[in-house]
């Protein structure tokens, strides 16, 4: 039947409230750790819904609390608030009015989503235990998640399990993934400064060629996957930017070249073992050209792994919502990353990816776009997923 057919009446009858909801937050980007109007318009719909409300976690986080019955179960679902440094190019009606900034990654769309699910459970009421409905500030590569955690997230509102999701362009259309493991990868920049000793193009003996230095190290950084990762895992170490002297200066060697790195994995073992390799090279290579190089690592997020419990509850409402046909439970792992891994990695869950339409334009990118339709299908899912957790 397909999950068109069991979306309540309820969630098809608000839609076009929730589209609109969903606009007018397109409309309005905020950007990670500033989501002030966002989380206020948040803050304000759980509590008209009759949620207990708390602000200001970890900055601008909000979480709704709603207690039904008697039951000792709790289970916690997640929505992210920011947006990206980004220009819009889209030309929709509802584009973004705040120059330099726009929901690019669908963040608008999953704020909706749990909006919609936190209503419809408010309303029917159909299960015996607590939902606490997350909404997190600052995925974007700006510790959102570890802020919310630092200031007591799951203490103050402790969770057995906790569920989310991503739309995810270019997914076959109609396809909903979830996998026990890895499902994304981890996330960490590096960057590599070499301090050489400049001097005059003509007289590069006298000098200790940062550019040269770096070279061998760019080599070298290739063989990081290539010979420390075992064939069957997953890694990856891109050069991102090699700056290095001014631009047009053809006769002078500099004192100093960076380069920056993107590392993803999908597993913290193989994390360690890449980023102590990178050290090693980078000790190695300094001492062989008689430079020395900073190795400095900021850690993104981890890898986001899904645990066998929660995933095979969410797996079984998938299935029979979605179809077994549209439910896939094995694939290969998206490489990009997302700081929901730091809750994963303090309470088990089971973060989905949903399609957003094969040939949809990319997220992250300026012509980018929420498909509306997934508001409803997902908020019967995450609904779905309470009420069998917490079946009263």
């Amino acid at each position: 039947m397909g999950i068109t057919a069991h979306i309540p009446a309820e969630l098809r009858a608000w839609q076009p409230e929730f589209d609109a909801l969903r606009h007018d937050l397109h409309r309005h980007p905020e950007i990670g750790l500033h989501e002030v109007h966002t989380a206020q318009l948040v803050a304000a719909k759980l509590r008209a819904w009759g949620y207990t409300v708390a602000e200001g976690i970890g900055g601008t986080g909000v979480v709704g609390q709603l207690r039904v019955g008697t039951g000792a179960k709790k289970v916690g679902l997640r929505a992210d608030m920011d947006c990206l440094p980004l220009t819009e190019k889209t030309g929709l009606p509802y584009a973004s009015q705040t120059p330099g900034l726009m929901h690019a990654c669908g963040h608008d769309g999953h704020m909706a989503t749990m909006l919609a699910t936190a209503r419809y459970l408010a309303l029917t009421r159909q299960f015996s235990g607590t939902v606490n409905v997350i909404f997190q500030p600052g995925e974007e590569g700006v510790h959102g998640a570890p802020k919310m955690l630092a200031d007591g997230l799951l203490t103050r509102f402790p969770c057995d399990m906790l569920f989310g999701y991503h739309n995810w362009p270019h997914l076959p259309d109609g396809t909903i993934h979830l996998q026990a493991g890895a499902v994304m990868a981890s996330s960490d920049r590096v960057r590599l400064t070499i301090h050489g000793h400049g001097g005059h193009a003509s007289a590069p003996e006298r000098t200790v060629d940062p550019i040269v230095v770096g070279a061998a190290l760019v080599s070298s950084l290739q063989t990081v996957v290539a010979r420390n990762v075992a064939p069957l895992n997953a890694a990856v170490v891109t050069i991102g930017s090699f700056i290095a002297g001014q631009a047009e200066a053809y006769n002078v060697i500099p004192d100093t070249a960076t380069l920056y790195l993107s590392i993803r994995t999908l597993d913290k073992q193989v994390r360690q073992t890449v980023l102590a390799r990178i050290q090693a090279l980078a000790d190695g290579i300094a001492a062989a050209y008689a430079a020395t190089i900073d190795c400095e690592c900021f850690q993104i997020s981890l890898p986001v792994c899904n645990a066998p419990a929660p995933t095979a509850l969410a797996q079984s409402v998938a299935t029979r919502l979605f179809g077994a046909e549209k439910t896939c439970t094995d694939f290969a792992p998206v490489m990009a990353s997302e700081d929901f891994s730091f809750m994963l990695d303090q309470v088990p869950g089971c973060y989905a990816l949903m399609s957003g339409g094969l040939n949809k334009p990319y997220v992250h990118t300026s012509h980018f776009d929420f498909d509306d339709a997934l508001i409803p299908q997902m908020a019967t899912y995450f609904a779905s997923v309470v009420q069998t957790y917490l079946h009263a």
